[in-house]
């Protein structure tokens, strides 16, 4: 009878172990990322100036550890640009691609003054394979000379390519 309730609580034991949720990983990592800019200005107020592009580049991360470190980086988005005073306001999209394939999503937002550097929040919503149902975000800046191609608006756009970094002091993530 011992030997039944014995195999029958081991048996229960590894049926819960199967369907319990495996531990979640949550940590803080500090990430530089270098990006180039490829997309367009348009003159859409007296001086007032919005850039339509992306941003990409590779995410660096530490300590070096999980899939996100050496990860590509595409970030889709829009700046305005006050021509007068630097002013800037920077929104989109970010789609985060480790060396596995698996894909990590965010949204972004900032503002800031040329050169000074866009200050906002990095939001994690989301992510494929490992990455998927991440969650996190935390507080960011770029950096580019970006802006100084909104200053040779001739007409009403003018293509640009520009280069600059951006800089997670404390990125946080959880994984499920």
């Amino acid at each position: 009878m011992g030997y039944r309730l014995g195999s029958m609580f081991f048996l229960a034991m590894l049926v819960a172990l199967r369907i319990m949720p495996l531990s979640a990983e949550e940590a803080t990592i500090k990430a530089t990322a270098a990006w180039q800019a490829q997309g367009q200005f348009f003159q859409v107020q007296d001086k007032q100036a919005l850039f339509v592009g992306a941003f990409g580049g590779t995410l660096l991360v530490e300590p070096k550890q999980g899939g996100l470190d050496v990860a590509k980086m595409l970030c889709p988005g829009m700046m305005e640009v006050n021509l007068t005073d630097g002013a800037q306001s920077a929104q989109g999209r970010c789609i985060i691609a480790a060396r596995s394939g698996d894909r990590v999503y965010a949204t972004w937002n900032c503002t800031g003054v040329h050169l000074a550097g866009c200050k906002g929040r990095f939001t994690l919503i989301g992510g494929t394979g490992k990455f998927k149902d991440i969650t996190g975000g935390g507080d960011f800046q770029m950096r580019s000379d970006v802006v100084e191609y909104a200053a040779k608006l001739q007409g009403d756009s003018v293509e640009t390519a520009a280069v600059g970094v951006a800089e997670w002091p404390a990125l946080t993530y959880k994984l499920p």
